[in-house]
This record gives structure tokens, C-alpha cells and sequence, in this order.
């Protein structure tokens, strides 16, 4: 039986990163169409349907099977895991609404995409290392984590020149500012889920300790 719910708990978990990975490559509608942004705000709340089935069944679980050692640790990292996804999804959905609010303003920097897709590479990586339990792979997505960080700086700067050359769409560049801050809490989130697994796999906390 505890077997069987571990492997629920399990599916129910890829279900939840499946339609997050479907939030973050849907958050930058390059056209701002409203058709894209209703897409994100759907998959939002299947996403925190999901976190509470989760944490439900991940409750359930520890309270009436008592599990030990390797399958309580297992439950404790796929209900933080739980937990980052559903906050992944909540920046998601903040990014598309800057998105649809910058219609008037196209997105054209080039970084802002670079972030997108080197978080959502991030967020597949950490996902795979959690299922193939890969703490090789899941140490790399924590190293990776610096060049969103970089990106996210660059946006700021560029930004920042913009609202200086241009003050009367400043409204508009916050919101790229905005956008870009989701994105980089976006990859800390993603590096949380690949502590996780290193932590699943080694009972070792690395978080806070870079080296």
C-alpha cells in the first residue's frame, strides 16, 4: 500500500512540473495576445488544484503509514518540491501579466528571452535529476543558477538606460523589470528542487554552503 502511494505521490508530482515547464514557455507571448495569457491563467489553478492534492496525499502518507528513513525522506523532498512548483507557477503567472500589461511595448530584449530559456532548461534539468535521482545533474542546475543571475543584472541595467532615453514609457520598462525578477526567483526555485535531490539522495543539506 505505502508503495503504491509513494508512486501516486510521485505521478501526481509530474503532473504538477509538466504543467508549470507549460506555464514558464507560455509566460512571453511575443504577440501579448489575451489567448496567452488565459492559457497561464488555466494551467494556474490545475497547478494549485494539484499542490493540494499533493500535500494531502504526501500528509496522509507520513500520518498512516508511518514511513522510515529513505521513504520519509522521500515524502519530505517531494512535499517541498510540492511547494516550489506551486510557487513557480505563481511567477509564471505574474510574468504573463506584465507581458499582457506591456502589449503596447514589445518585448525586444534579447536577455529577457535568454533568461526564459535558461530557467525553463533549469527547471526541465532539476526535474529529471529529481526522477533519475542524477546528483551530478542536480549540482549542475545549482552552478547554472549564475547566469540567470548575470542576465537578471544586465535587464536591470538596460532597463535603467531605457527609462533614461525614453521616461515616458517607464510604466512599460518596470514591467520588464518585473518580468525579470519572476524569471530569476524562477531559477532559485528551480535550484531549490535541485538541493532537494542531493539532499534525498545524500541526507546532505547544501543549501547556504556554495562550495
Amino acid at each position: 500500500m505505502q508503495h503504491t502511494k509513494l508512486q501516486e505521490l510521485k505521478t501526481k508530482l509530474m503532473e504538477e512540473a509538466k504543467l508549470v515547464q507549460q506555464m514558464l514557455n507560455l509566460a512571453l507571448i511575443q504577440d501579448n495576445s489575451e489567448n496567452g495569457f488565459d492559457k497561464v491563467q488555466s494551467l494556474e489553478e490545475q497547478v494549485n488544484t494539484l499542490e493540494n492534492e499533493i500535500d494531502r496525499l504526501a500528509i496522509s502518507l507520513i500520518a498512516l503509514h508511518q514511513p522510515e528513513a529513505g521513504d520519509l525522506r522521500r515524502i519530505l523532498m517531494m512535499y517541498r518540491i510540492n511547494v516550489d512548483l506551486e510557487r513557480l507557477g505563481d511567477q509564471a503567472y505574474n510574468i504573463a501579466e506584465s507581458a499582457r500589461n506591456i502589449a503596447a511595448y514589445q518585448i525586444t530584449e534579447p536577455h529577457i528571452f535568454q533568461m526564459q530559456e535558461a530557467t525553463v532548461n533549469m527547471l526541465e534539468c532539476s526535474i529529471k535529476a529529481f526522477v533519475d535521482e542524477d546528483v551530478e545533474a542536480a549540482a549542475g542546475v545549482c552552478l547554472n543558477d549564475t547566469v540567470v543571475d548575470d542576465l537578471n543584472r544586465d535587464v536591470y541595467h538596460l532597463v535603467l538606460e531605457h527609462i533614461q532615453r525614453d521616461p515616458q514609457n517607464t510604466a512599460q520598462f518596470l514591467h520588464l523589470l518585473r518580468i525579470a525578477k519572476n524569471l530569476e526567483r524562477c531559477a532559485d526555485l528551480a535550484t531549490n528542487i535541485a538541493e532537494n535531490t542531493i539532499y534525498l539522495v545524500h541526507g546532505k543539506v547544501i543549501r547556504h554552503h556554495p562550495e
